[in-house]
């Protein structure tokens, strides 16, 4: 499951994108209940009817999906808005504790990009590629059976927009912080547990935004928070998602959607 909200009030709210994977399909793109989600590395993506399965290995790759259409403008967040990108996550072969922040997940701009094509349409692109003037913001996750500290979260803004690797160089973001400093009752993610990953994007003034990242154990009822504030923004405009696992080592050998 992938759901993308804008939420202009508390009773309003334009779905953009849900995706169940229903026909088990995953390149068909037929918004908002489909998008089509290609991968770096061809044969690591696989869908069947329900789901979507990521298969890790020792090098890094990178999934990417678009929750408009060529045609149409990205998502426009206007003071007030937020935009909710919620994703239901089982993981198998998670690592152990490890120092990394393997996990990368983020929203992004690719309409206003200097990316010509702006889309990549199939798989087997560059894993080190597609970052050629996106702007955006992501989680950078450290993730294993127990984390390595008590601040696994680290909320980033893409600064660095002349590099060509989207989430590959970590010297292309700064870190707006990292929480949420007490992970005693989620102190590490477990194979076969259903997660629900959840980023929040709200433009809260003219150059504000307030980034929120929140993991749930569905099973425990037990969650990692952390909310950080960009006062500096420049760009309100998203259009797409990229995800890029480092490796198994530091992720999971799956990571099914």
């Amino acid at each position: 499951l992938v759901v993308l909200l804008g939420l202009a009030s508390s009773v309003f709210a334009t779905v953009f994108l849900d995706d169940f994977w229903s026909d088990g399909l995953r390149t068909t793109q037929n918004l908002p209940t489909e998008s089509a989600w290609f991968s770096s590395s061809s044969g690591a993506l696989a869908a069947t009817p329900g789901s979507m399965s990521l298969s890790m290995g020792s090098s890094a790759i990178m999934v990417l999906t678009y929750y408009t259409t060529n045609s149409t403008s990205p998502v426009q967040l206007g003071v007030g808005d937020a935009l909710t990108a919620t994703f239901n996550l089982t993981f198998s072969g998670i690592a152990t504790s490890n120092s990394s922040v393997g996990f990368r997940i983020g929203l992004f701009d690719f309409a206003d990009s200097t990316l010509s094509p702006k889309r990549v349409t199939a798989d087997g692109f560059s894993s080190s590629s597609q970052g050629g003037g996106v702007q955006g913001y992501a989680l950078f996750q450290n993730m294993g059976g127990t984390f390595s500290n008590s601040t696994p979260m680290d909320i980033r803004k893409r600064t660095t927009l002349s590099d060509s690797s989207l989430l590959g160089t970590s010297g292309d973001y700064t870190s707006l912080g990292t929480g949420p400093g007490n992970v005693s009752a989620f102190p590490g993610f477990s194979n076969g547990t259903n997660y629900i990953l959840q980023i929040t994007l709200q433009r809260t003034a003219a150059n504000t935004m307030a980034i929120t990242a929140s993991w749930l154990n569905t099973a425990s009822g037990a969650s990692l928070i952390t909310t950080e504030t960009d006062t500096g923004a420049t760009d309100f405009n998203f259009d797409g998602i990229g995800l890029r696992p480092q490796t198994a080592a530091t992720t999971a050998t799956t990571i099914t959607f």
